[in-house]
């Protein structure tokens, strides 16, 4: 998807709320264009890779051997479209969340007066959430 949620092709209908809700951590991956092994990106995004190549976030490569390793790994790219929309939700060019803030990751924290965004810590009343929403009584 591009920003502002028009959809790109055939990119998983699943993509877009998944990067608003982890945006944060997807931004850990290398920049498009660079092909890497899962030892260079945090466990917590390796241990998904399978799951991140479903929804076109990342594409596999090819099959690399080195000394220096037992078996060989598979080499990665980071898809330029999924890279671009992480990076719009991270710098509030993606308006179409479900919060005001423009994104959908949601804390519902105790001892938190509102609902906090997961991506910039913002914190709304719920009449905001609903009024961004449309659903306004």
């Amino acid at each position: 998807m591009s920003a502002g949620g028009v959809p790109r092709g055939n990119t998983p209908k699943d993509q877009l709320p998944f990067i608003r809700r982890n945006a944060t951590l997807l931004a850990e991956l290398p920049e498009p264009g660079e092909h890497w092994t899962a030892e260079i990106i945090p466990d917590e995004l390796a241990n998904q890779l399978t799951g991140l190549e479903n929804k076109q976030i990342v594409t596999f490569v090819d099959e690399v051997t080195q000394s220096k390793w037992k078996k060989p790994r598979n080499l990665w790219k980071t898809d330029l479209d999924a890279y671009e929309q992480i990076h719009d939700v991270l710098e509030g060019k993606d308006r179409d969340g479900l919060l005001p803030c423009g994104h959908s990751a949601i804390n519902n924290e105790r001892g938190v007066d509102g609902i906090s965004c997961g991506v910039c810590d913002e914190v709304h009343a719920r009449d905001e959430i609903d009024h961004n929403r449309g659903e306004v009584a």
